[in-house]
């Protein structure tokens, strides 16, 4: 009696499929990450385009606001489930191609609104015209941070406020060891070679236009948790006075990098430290806040970016 013949099965084979299942899965780009590698693109156009380039401060800002959004959001957005159509995906790329094509012509750099206007792109050409909702905190930011601009620009002087500033950093630094005196606005320490420096405390580095611009950001992403009235006073309140304490904390920082490292790095971490520190600030209370408020429900957790209006 003949038996049928049965094919064996070499788990050697089951083992190497499975293997060449999972890298074809873990190479397989992700809707998430075609959307990071987009706006990487599309931002960093400039540097092969002739006559347009960008704006240093703003492209800092902008990139750290994203990443920062991005660190805190990732999870929400890699479960988005939407995807855009040919045709949203050719209006995404014909919009961030019109404004390069534009700053091509104008020959001038990439600023804020072209940045957010590049970004809009980005999300139409991944996840479609109904994906811009779900976006919307991280690129309203760049207009909140115009308007805190314009702000900055009408914001009368506060003198009172610029001397007592200049008081209070001037006796920071003599705690530390630093002989520091106070004359008006004016802060007069001497570095290590006896050179004698003087550091002017001008209107804008009393934080007064970054604490109006972290106030209409946070307002933007706590409302998003529809909160109640009564817990969202205490959460302002310490929002805007830990705003004004930072700045404080990151005039000292400057201070001590003049008197110690020179003028070059005092100048390099007056424009750029600011806008790290903020950001940090920021990244704290929004994890507090969001602890405080309790967890929102939905598929999207509540966006948040922000940066402080345009520091000295």
């Amino acid at each position: 009696m003949k038996y049928g013949a049965t094919a064996s099965i070499n788990p050697l084979n089951l083992l190497y499929l499975d293997n060449l299942r999972y890298r074809s899965s873990s190479l397989k780009l992700t809707r998430a990450w075609q959307f990071v590698l987009t706006i990487c693109v599309a931002f960093l156009l400039p540097l092969v385009i002739p006559s347009v380039g960008l704006d240093d401060v703003y492209f800092f800002i902008t990139v750290l606001v994203l990443f920062a959004w991005f660190m805190i959001k990732w999870d929400a957005v890699k479960a988005i489930t939407l995807r855009s159509s040919r045709f949203e995906m050719l209006l995404g790329a014909a919009g961030i191609g019109a404004i390069y094509a534009y700053k091509y012509y104008v020959a001038t750099d990439v600023g804020i609104l072209d940045l957010v206007l590049i970004f809009l792109g980005s999300v139409v050409f991944n996840y479609g015209l109904r994906g811009l909702k779900k976006f919307w905190v991280p690129a309203a930011y760049g207009v909140v941070l115009l308007a805190g601009y314009q702000i900055e620009n009408i914001t009368p002087n506060f003198v009172a406020l610029q001397n007592w500033l200049a008081g209070v950093l001037a006796g920071s630094v003599r705690t530390l060891g630093i002989g520091a005196t106070a004359n008006g606005e004016l802060v007069t320490m001497n570095m290590p070679n006896g050179t004698p420096l003087v550091l002017d405390v001008a209107s804008d580095c009393t934080g007064i236009q970054g604490i109006l611009a972290f106030g209409m950001l946070s307002t933007m992403t706590l409302l998003d948790l529809k909160p109640r009235f009564s817990r969202l006073v205490p959460l302002f309140a310490i929002g805007f006075i830990g705003a004004f304490l930072i700045n404080i904390v990151r005039l000292i920082v400057v201070f001590l990098t003049f008197e110690f490292l020179g003028i070059g790095a005092g100048n390099n971490m007056h424009v750029y430290f600011g806008y790290l520190i903020f950001i940090a600030w920021v990244m704290v209370f929004w994890v507090l806040a969001f602890r405080y408020l309790g967890p929102m429900r939905g598929a999207l957790p509540p966006q948040a970016a922000g940066i402080p209006s345009k520091l000295p």
